[in-house]
């Protein structure tokens, strides 16, 4: 009898643990498909959290919370980009929580790997560390913002002499992203409003202008010879940085 009633008590659980598994399974797939993620990025993230449940890594934490860690995590190994601030938004997991899960799933699945000696996850760095840096979101915002492929392009190397000068060294990658499409866009004669990266980004208007500044100041460094000898740009276009407004 004793016998009996451990067999249909573990019959009991692995059904509950399955079915579980089985909602999780769903909740990601209604979040791809919310933001337009291929399957591959749901499958990933199917995996990642059937290991993470079955190992109890992240014992405690709620299943929405672990849900959307793994999305993020999928997008990253899948190349498909999605800041914190977006996975955020879409799941309604606070940012502190996704970040300990994260951590958390770094440590025990060994992501760190993947990244550059001596790189960390702290501060700005840590949605650059996960997969999120400017060049990786710039494609996706100078499409929804129709831009040119060469704005792209411009905004990719601007972001790259940034690196190299210094400039707005410490600020999130959205920030950087949105304040290059900003200056080029500008300067190429093909404006877009801060407000308008902005919505797109995810990002305040402040924000944008707040990096702009910044490389604004740094102008005759960042603009490229070859530019100005295109005859397609100009300086003079970019709008005048005038004292930038206390950082939130």
């Amino acid at each position: 009898m004793a016998r009996e009633l451990q067999r249909t008590m573990a019959k009991g659980s692995a059904a509950k643990t399955e079915r579980n598994l089985l909602n999780a399974y769903r909740e990601i797939n209604d979040m791809c498909e919310k933001i337009s993620l291929p399957k591959t990025i749901g499958d990933i993230a199917k995996g990642l959290y059937k290991r993470a449940d079955q190992e109890k890594i992240l014992r405690g934490k709620s299943t929405e919370a672990v849900v959307a860690c793994c999305i993020f995590i999928a997008c990253r190994q899948g190349r498909v980009p999605r800041t914190f601030k977006e996975v955020c938004q879409l799941t309604n997991v606070p940012k502190k929580i996704l970040g300990q899960c994260y951590k958390t799933l770094e440590a025990a699945f060994n992501l760190h790997a993947a990244q550059q000696p001596g790189t960390t996850t702290q501060g700005a760095e840590f949605e650059e560390a996960a997969g999120s840096s400017p060049k990786d979101l710039l494609r996706r915002y100078v499409n929804h913002l129709d831009l040119p492929v060469y704005i792209e392009k411009a905004c990719v190397d601007l972001v790259a002499a940034c690196r190299e000068e210094g400039v707005a060294h410490g600020r999130s990658p959205v920030s950087i992203a949105g304040a290059a499409i900003y200056f080029v866009s500008n300067l190429y004669g093909q404006p877009k409003t801060a407000r308008e990266i902005g919505t797109v980004a995810g990002v305040s208007e402040s924000t944008i202008k707040l990096v702009y500044r910044l490389m604004y100041q740094e102008r005759t460094k960042l603009v490229k010879k070859e530019w100005l000898d295109s005859g397609k740009v100009n300086v003079s276009r970019l709008p005048a940085a005038l004292e930038a407004p206390a950082a939130k």
